[in-house]
């Protein structure tokens, strides 16, 4: 019987804003490794298309390579931006992960930080440029 491990991975869901339904996820080992662009919406409250919205999220899995995955747990980030006529607005202390997954489990210091590095990369860009709503 195999050892039951823990690993992570970030997911972009892009969402439906009517049904909630999750229309499309994306995941990565890395932030860094993610399209600039779709991190930025991801991150902010500027919705990509008029009919969906992005959000991150930090998966958390528990299980092993006999019995499978036998739990699953995720931490949303809290949105940095808001958007004012097209314009990035920072919002205070709100571009973090929470302490815990939903679950209750402690997410690792080292999420906080790539989440940190990421948007400190991204704020400068951010604050420059327009983002426009497309239509799908």
């Amino acid at each position: 019987m195999s050892r039951s491990k823990v690993t992570y991975e970030w997911c972009i869901q892009i969402v439906d804003r009517e049904s909630q339904d999750i229309d499309h996820s994306e995941f990565e080992l890395k932030l860094s490794t993610y399209q600039q662009e779709d991190l930025w919406h991801a991150i902010t409250r500027i919705p990509q298309f008029v009919d969906s919205f992005d959000r991150l999220m930090l998966v958390r899995y528990y299980g092993n390579e006999d019995d499978g995955e036998q739990e699953r747990d995720y931490a949303e980030v809290r949105q940095a931006f808001d958007v004012i006529d097209g314009n990035a607005i920072p919002i205070e202390d709100e571009w973090r992960l929470p302490v815990g997954f939903e679950e209750g489990n402690k997410v690792p210091q080292r999420f906080h930080k790539e989440l940190a590095s990421a948007i400190k990369r991204l704020k400068p860009i951010a604050m420059r440029r327009r983002w426009p709503i497309k239509q799908r």
